[in-house]
């Protein structure tokens, strides 16, 4: 079954650049609540990093080198509807962490000082009840995906028994389900759902996928989204609900290749994908212009879009997104695009 995503044309708004305050966002990406407030990490031109929010006017100072015990931000900041803020960072004494800043107070989500050898790679996810979820390694040697937020950390997929690694990050929807893309000792690779102590295939690398793209999405409905190529050729995005497999594009003439999707509780689709021309770009449908959001290539700025990044956080449920932009003259951006009817 084919799933065609309703045409949409996108505004852009600049939510902050480098210049005199910030040098550098990347290498990570930014995510958007409901009320169209973006998260983002950024390198400070006065030295450090740190985590900060607006909404296109004023922005606002989240933590930073100076917020007593962190000396630095290595994750996206994943924000929800509360306002509430998860994050990876360095220590001032050492070590490395996970919190949570939720109504003005800062939670500790999990620490190197215990248990855990590291935290991450890649960043938190969190849902609308404040949980977290995200990667760690082990002092055993094992590596995990844990929730946290409430109480102590929980592991909810290991390396012990039937997974031999993760890619990726985990997501988190609003019942809970934690959604992940795993390596598995027996051979191929898959994408899971986690809930309730129980660990269950949503779509593999046994029958009709030759390879899954490494960060899928997914939806409090429990819809899964992702890419993936195909055993007979070719790739796409699909959707995987209750065992019902749905195309949403493939490579037929206008895109080459597909790196991944996003979904929202509205059932509205963006995937990123290289044309069959060459530029990579971000679409809300299957026509590449039509559909287009941004793409590499595009005069912006009085320069042109050189690259572009998002993940799963990167978009709410009204269909705005927060995109990581760099221009070709070297300038970086974080842009929202908001859907225009």
């Amino acid at each position: 079954m084919k799933h065609i995503p309703r045409a949409r044309t996108f505004r852009l708004t600049t939510i902050a650049e480098t210049g005199d305050r910030f040098c550098d966002f990347a290498p990570y990406v930014a995510s958007i609540n409901d009320d169209g407030v973006v998260a983002f990490q950024a390198a400070l031109t006065s030295g450090g990093t740190g985590i900060f929010t607006s909404q296109g006017g004023s922005i606002t100072t989240v933590a930073d080198r100076a917020t007593g015990r962190f000396v630095n931000f290595y994750s996206h900041p994943d924000i929800n509807d509360d306002g509430s803020i998860s994050f990876y960072a360095e220590l001032k004494s050492g070590g490395q962490g996970i919190y949570l800043i939720r109504n003005g107070q800062l939670i500790r989500v999990a620490e190197t000082n215990g248990t855990l050898k590291g935290v991450g790679p890649l960043g938190p996810t969190m849902n609308e009840g404040g949980t977290v979820a995200f990667r760690a390694d082990l002092k055993s040697g094992q590596r995990a995906i844990f929730t946290g937020g409430h109480g102590p950390p929980k592991a909810v997929a290991d390396t012990s028994d039937v997974f031999s690694g993760f890619h990726g990050l985990p997501v988190i929807n609003r019942k809970g389900t934690v959604i992940f893309r795993a390596d598995q000792k027996v051979g191929g690779h898959g994408i899971f759902a986690a809930q309730d102590g129980a660990v269950a295939a949503v779509v593999d690398t046994r029958h009709v996928f030759a390879e899954l793209g490494l960060f899928p999405s997914v939806n409090d409905e429990g819809t899964v989204a992702f890419s993936a190529t195909v055993k007979t050729g070719g790739g796409g995005i699909f959707l995987m609900k209750d065992g019902r497999l749905t195309t949403v594009a493939e490579a037929d003439g206008a895109f080459e290749s597909f790196r991944g999707a996003l979904i929202n509780n509205a059932g509205t689709i963006i995937f990123y994908a290289t044309l069959s021309a060459g530029q990579p770009g971000v679409f809300a449908g299957r026509d590449p212009i039509a559909n287009k959001v941004i793409s590499v290539g595009d005069p912006w700025l009085d320069s042109t879009v050189a690259s572009f990044a998002l993940n799963p956080v990167s978009m709410n449920n009204t269909g705005q997104i927060a995109i990581r932009v760099a221009l070709a003259d070297h300038r970086q951006l974080i842009v929202r695009a908001d859907p225009v009817e």
